[in-house]
């Protein structure tokens, strides 16, 4: 009877208006960081005051808002931050000391780097047990700039694609100060080029560079050589463009749980805040990405409330910061958190559920973290949806509880989602089949993790 009354108070319309008003000209795109931002903080602890919510109140929050500083990054356009490689070259002709110049597109770091190493070839830069592909056998790269060939080695069954992204965390994960990236002329990759990510690898250049400086760096060209050939010394140089210390906050609301017994045990919704603020005169809207997962968030604390339900554990509601930054606000939630982190039983994340196919869910967490997933999987089964169990591609704040071997789950919607960080992402786009489909998969996951 009560998730009977709790799936009846679920409504499109309500959502619908919540993504229209985070999509606004004065939330600007949602920037984690910027001043409108700030304006969404203090929107999203007004709609959960509202619900009746109850705010943490324990040191180091501000009623609803968990107050954090990240690396804010005042890049104004591709070419304001910048790469310098330099260097003395092995062979070739022209002048001995070099220096080439990268426009550092999407940087998320804090620059500043100054790094001087010799350069290692490390073939096409894979590391694969499973098909016993060892492009690092036998090397120590750690404090040196790696240079691998873009792509995957022809007649080599591998295990898994080798994506650029995939190379680099290889790399960073042994150790390596920098990649360079051997690309063929016209060549773009799926960062725009040239990346520094953020969170777990920030400040950990990636630069693609021509097969002609490759050759020049190396003294052959690199498909002639075998890993672990030694280079050119190179110093690379990132120069800082942000602010260290910018304000911004999680926004955190409660509602206590009735069973003595139980109710210090915590199950947790949540969903990030933040988007990609402007585009010079424009902005990214954000609307899947992510006013949707917010907006289900929120519909989750008021479908509860308006049905008048207690729930016998306590549940945590919360809109993260900063997710697109490198998931700031979660990360912070987790080294910072307000209760300990034990008291979870459950944490479900949402992120992109207003776009895709209708009635299918991608989510994540049933090989790690089992006895969490099943309240997704019983609940989609009840609802007559349809889930892909540990499909996610990529990662959202979920990843941090992860880590923390917290018991996760992230919910996204299947299938296309077209507009993704483009100015398009737009309510209108929005399939309201989907975004209804999914609250009620969240609220009736949520609610049977609390009385369970």
């Amino acid at each position: 009877m009560d998730e009977q009354k709790l799936l009846a108070q679920i409504s499109p319309a309500s959502m619908m208006s919540t993504i229209e008003r985070l999509c606004g000209g004065d939330f600007a795109g949602r920037r984690a960081g910027s001043p409108e931002h700030r304006l969404v903080v203090d929107y999203l602890a007004r709609r959960f005051d509202e619900c009746g919510l109850s705010a943490l109140n324990v040191p180091g929050t501000d009623g609803y808002k968990q107050p954090l500083t990240m690396r804010y990054s005042l890049v104004r356009s591709d070419d304001e931050i910048k790469a310098v490689l330099s260097y003395r070259a092995t062979g070739g002709r022209g002048p001995a000391q070099r220096t080439k110049v990268f426009a550092y597109r999407g940087y998320n770091g804090r620059g500043g780097l100054d790094i001087r190493s010799q350069v290692v070839f490390v073939g096409h830069g894979i590391r694969d047990p499973a098909s016993g592909r060892d492009d690092y056998a036998g090397l120590d790269v750690s404090g040196k700039v790696v240079l691998w060939m873009n792509g995957e080695p022809k007649n080599t069954k591998l295990s898994k694609p080798f994506t650029g992204a995939r190379k680099m965390l290889t790399a960073y994960q042994l150790g390596a100060a920098a990649c360079l990236v051997a690309v063929p002329k016209g060549f773009a990759d799926q960062w725009g080029t040239n990346v520094g990510l953020a969170d777990a690898i920030a400040d950990f250049p990636c630069i693609a560079v021509d097969e002609a400086l490759a050759s020049d760096l190396l003294s052959r060209k690199p498909a002639k050589l075998c890993a672990g050939a030694l280079g050119a010394e190179v110093r690379l140089q990132v120069t800082p463009v942000c602010d260290p210390q910018r304000s911004t906050y999680n926004v955190i609301a409660v509602l206590p749980g009735s069973d003595h017994a139980v109710a210090h045990e915590v199950v947790m919704v949540g969903a990030h805040s933040d988007h990609l603020g402007r585009d010079g005169g424009s902005y990214f809207p954000g609307a899947d990405d992510n006013a949707s997962g917010t907006a289900v968030v929120l519909e989750t604390a008021r479908a509860i409330r308006r049905a008048g339900l207690i729930p016998r554990r306590t549940i945590v509601f919360a809109a993260w910061t900063g997710e697109e930054a490198g998931l700031v606000g979660s990360n912070y939630f987790v080294a910072h958190p307000p209760f300990p982190l034990k008291e979870i039983v459950s944490n479900i994340e949402l992120d992109m559920v207003g776009s895709g196919t209708p009635g299918v869910f991608a989510t994540s967490g049933v090989s790690a973290f089992p006895d969490n997933h099943r309240f997704i999987a019983t609940s989609a089964r009840d609802l007559g949806l349809k889930l892909k169990p540990d499909s996610i591609v990529g990662a959202s704040d979920n990843l941090a509880f992860a880590r923390k071997k917290s018991p996760t789950s992230l919910i996204s919607a299947c299938g296309e989602h077209p507009n993704y960080h483009t100015g398009r992402d737009a309510p209108a786009a929005i399939n309201r089949g989907v975004l209804e489909s999914a609250a009620r998969l969240a609220a009736l996951s949520v609610w049977r993790a609390a009385n369970g």
